[in-house]
């Protein structure tokens, strides 16, 4: 469980990743607009409201943000514009906001008991699918998810619903996003000026060791660096990227465990976590962390990297994000969240593999409502308003409109003190290219940038693979429980590899990795077969 609640957070820095950077098009500002002629609302109202009372869809929502104690308010706006301009759809939402703490445990508990919950966003897609824990919502797209189908075909890929399909019948709504994830170093630019060092002469991962050590030296009551949040690390992500690794459906996020890789363009798969490749990564970890440069308590501590920083205890930290900019949004948008100078340098070129495309919105198998769940999805993939109401909360007292796609927050308040803001949802849900941005029309400008680079940006020669774990559950279960027992330690820094890395290939063997691997490369070789 301690895993599965840490998947979440890292979605701050990847998934947020963050293409936390968002657009939208079109003006629709109140719950009084009117829907612009041709907008997907243009299909869905017009004619009175089928008698009976709204359906109720209730979404589990991820927030990185704080909390607030009452988000009523919120939920009621949206949910009187869906009832005035998609009268015919009769849904109505019942958020459940809920933090990275817990988001994963209450998700678990809802399908293992039957809470009621229609739409949730699982960890491991095809895991869950394998579980039957995603409905069967191949009809209720078809009906009622027309405008969403064809927003997913303009931002997302010609054939959007191929990543979360299985035996040709759809479990769930790929996140409208950016893909393209860059590693991002994010630091305190204040801090690094006084250095004297160059960002020019950060290129990757292996050149952050000398500006550690000056940090250090200048400030030592600093950390030079922290991962994102306790026990994450998205050191697997650097690993891909700069040794162009196919995870092969699995997921790096939450110390995940990845059973069997393609290494480039070889169709061989083999264990990472045995290779020299794999150690000379964590062996770097390692190093920072005895020489200081992290926090001691890292794979343990409660902490995120967000208040380290914003305390001023931190220099930096790295993520995912998809801004099209190589760095520099991702700065902006951290400096607007905590209200320092922070800036971003991308660390390594995108490599998109397997696993890129495989976060998805998904409606509960235990719903007593999945047509009504899909209706709500159609909306939220295609309506500028509910999606930013969810995102920005109420204009005037949560946030206030600078121009077409730019938002700030009213004068005074801060992400913490304003009333309601789940900003740092915006990489896990919906559709980007209708988010407003809260920095700049050059950064919403980024966004479309980074959408287009789905299209451009170089991928594994293994991309539309997915893996079915259906004939390997036992062993992919055990497997996670081994790797929430010692990926923290190994991938944070404070495990040492000398010792700690050949027990842990010892308790992946024990687990059944080999079956699993082998069972990915039947799969894979009739994949490769079949796309000759």
């Amino acid at each position: 469980m301690k895993k599965l609640k840490s998947v979440l957070a890292i979605l701050l820095a990847l998934v947020l990743t963050l293409a936390l950077f968002s657009g939208c098009g079109g003006n629709q500002n109140t719950p009084s607009s009117s829907p612009a002629p041709g907008s997907p609302a243009d299909a869905s109202a017009g004619s009175a409201a089928p008698a009976g009372e709204p359906q109720k869809v209730i979404m589990y929502m991820l927030s990185f943000n704080r909390i607030p104690d009452d988000y009523s308010k919120v939920m009621n706006a949206v949910n009187d514009y869906i009832a005035k301009t998609y009268p015919t759809a009769n849904v109505q939402l019942d958020m459940k906001l809920l933090g990275i703490a817990e988001y994963q445990e209450k998700v678990t508990m809802a399908l293992q008991s039957g809470t009621p919950m229609d739409i949730f966003v699982p960890l491991g897609l095809q895991q869950a699918i394998a579980q039957n824990q995603t409905a069967d919502i191949t009809a209720a797209v078809e009906q009622y998810g027309k405008e969403m189908t064809e927003i997913l075909k303009k931002d997302f890929s010609s054939d959007p619903y191929a990543v979360t399909s299985k035996d040709g019948k759809i479990y769930g709504v790929p996140v409208n996003k950016a893909y393209v994830l860059s590693p991002t170093f994010i630091f305190d630019k204040d801090i690094f000026a006084k250095t004297g060092l160059s960002k020019d002469d950060i290129k990757s991962i292996w050149d952050l060791d000398k500006v550690f050590a000056v940090v250090k030296e200048q400030n030592p009551d600093i950390y030079p660096y922290s991962t994102i949040n306790a026990a994450e690390s998205v050191i697997q992500m650097i690993i891909n990227y700069e040794q162009k690794i196919d995870m092969l459906g699995s997921s790096y996020l939450g110390n995940s465990i990845i059973p069997g890789v393609a290494i480039g363009s070889d169709p061989k798969v083999v264990n990472l976590y045995s290779t020299d490749i794999y150690k000379k990564y964590i062996d770097l970890m390692h190093s920072w962390y005895e020489k200081g440069y992290m926090p001691m308590d890292v794979s343990t501590s409660t902490a995120q990297a967000t208040e380290l920083m914003k305390a001023g205890r931190l220099f930096s930290t790295y993520g995912g994000y998809a801004d099209g900019t190589g760095g520099p949004t991702v700065g902006t948008l951290w400096s607007f969240l905590l209200g320092k100078n922070i800036d971003g340098k991308q660390i390594a070129t995108p490599y998109v593999d397997t696993s890129a495309t495989s976060l998805a919105m998904c409606v509960s198998s235990k719903s007593a409502n999945p047509e009504a769940a899909v209706k709500f999805l159609n909306i939220l993939y295609t309506d500028e308003f509910v999606i930013n109401t969810l995102l920005y909360g109420i204009e005037g007292e949560d946030y206030v409109k600078v121009s077409e796609h730019v938002i700030a927050l009213p004068e005074g308040l801060t992400p913490d003190t304003v009333g309601y803001t789940a900003a740092l949802t915006s990489g896990v849900m919906g559709s980007n290219s209708l988010m407003w941005v809260n920095t700049s029309e050059e950064d919403y400008a980024s966004v479309q940038k980074a959408i287009a680079m789905n299209a451009t940006s170089e991928k594994s020669p293994f991309f539309g693979f997915v893996f079915d774990p259906t004939n390997v559950m036992n062993e992919m279960t055990a497997l996670s429980n081994v790797a929430s027992q010692y990926l923290p330690g190994l991938q944070c820094g404070s495990s040492d590899p000398a010792e700690v890395l050949p027990q842990f290939i010892k308790a992946l063997e024990d687990a059944g990795i080999d079956k699993v691997i082998a069972e990915k490369q039947t799969q894979l070789d009739a994949w490769i077969k079949a796309n000759k």
